[in-house]
């Protein structure tokens, strides 16, 4: 494998990712891997066409060794602060920072690299005006405190807190195409700020994959990524940057940087072991091809980002399974691969 690079997405418009609930209020601030994978899938098929998405791509990832590159999910960044999910196993021997760890839903890479050390984790520092909370955006994010002079430029000094994303939920209105009445629903949306956007990691298995993958996430960004993409949701501009990570010796546990479907019982029983800490989140939605737009894909069950699996980290460990409805004329895959970071 080849060296992991890092793409940085700057919106030029808000982006709906959906979730789960009523109608479409709902909104993730992140952008899960299958949900990009797929999108990327879309891509290359205009580009490239049907033979060369099933050929070059989707038939690779069944020929161990051959898997044209791994990604992470999307997540949120502010200037050169990249930030990951949180690990889902607390720190251990700190009952203080295990209460705050529930609240906290995203971590300065920083703070990563000192969890996947086993080292202390602050919380707070001390300046010269008292103890200050390294907690910020509204208790979402928990930064280092060589992080502050980074995402200075990042302060909403009304809301005295840091300013990397909102969202919101917008009124819309549909019109009755019979009786031509209005109705009102709820549409949400995640705004960043200037300078802030999403990010995500690719391990490329082969380097000559690369410009044929950038293609397809420069298509994506003038297209659009997510929900409302015809309205101008979703817009995007992108910056490839190379991304290390500090990473422990000999670890004998990983943390997953991607949703993740275990391929085989073996997989599945490293969820019992001791020192595994997973939460399971529910893989649902439509088709997006144009032969089969009406139809839904079937269910699924994978470990969510952040989960810690009690086994040493590889690569290719999961599956790209296919969950196509029955009436649909062709596959319909998921991206099920883990992301594996090494934990002490």
């Amino acid at each position: 494998m080849s060296g992991m690079v890092a793409y940085y997405l700057s919106f030029r418009a808000p982006l709906h990712i959906g979730e789960r609930g009523i109608g479409q209020e709902e909104t993730r601030e992140f952008v899960p891997a299958d949900t990009l994978f797929s999108a990327l899938c879309s891509a290359w098929r205009l580009l490239y066409g049907v033979e060369s998405l099933a050929r070059d791509l989707l038939a690779c990832y069944h020929d161990a060794g051959r898997e044209p590159f791994f990604l992470t999910s999307a997540f949120p960044f502010a200037g050169d602060v990249r930030f990951y999910p949180k690990p889902l196993r607390p720190p251990a021997n700190d009952t203080e920072l295990a209460k705050r760890w529930k609240t906290i839903r995203w971590v300065s890479e920083r703070v990563l690299e000192l969890y996947l050390q086993g080292k202390p984790i602050p919380l707070e520092i001390s300046t010269h005006s008292g103890t200050q909370s390294l907690v910020r955006h509204g208790g979402n994010l928990l930064i280092h405190p060589d992080d502050q002079e980074d995402l200075k430029g990042f302060w909403d000094y009304e809301q005295d807190d840091l300013a990397v994303y909102r969202q919101a939920v917008v009124p819309r209105v549909t019109l009755d195409r019979v009786t031509n009445a209005s109705q009102i629903w709820q549409f949400g949306e995640v705004h960043f700020a200037e300078g802030c956007g999403l990010w995500f990691g690719v391990q490329f298995g082969r380097s000559e994959i690369r410009e044929q993958f950038e293609a397809c996430v420069r298509l994506l960004g003038d297209t659009g990524l997510g929900g409302e993409r015809g309205a101008g949701r979703g817009l995007f501009t992108f910056e490839r940057r190379e991304w290390q990570l500090a990473q422990p010796d000999s670890p004998t546990r990983f943390l997953t940087l991607a949703p993740w479907l275990p391929a085989d019982p073996t997989q599945r029983s490293w969820l019992q072991q001791e020192g595994s800490a997973y939460e399971l989140t529910l893989k649902r939605g439509w088709l997006g091809s144009p032969e089969a737009r009406n139809l839904r894909r079937k269910e699924v069950w994978m470990v969510a980002e952040g989960s810690i699996i009690a086994h040493p980290p590889e690569f290719r460990l999961g599956q790209l399974v296919d969950l196509k409805p029955d009436p649909a004329p062709h596959p319909a895959y998921r991206y099920g691969y883990a992301f594996p970071i090494g934990v002490k």
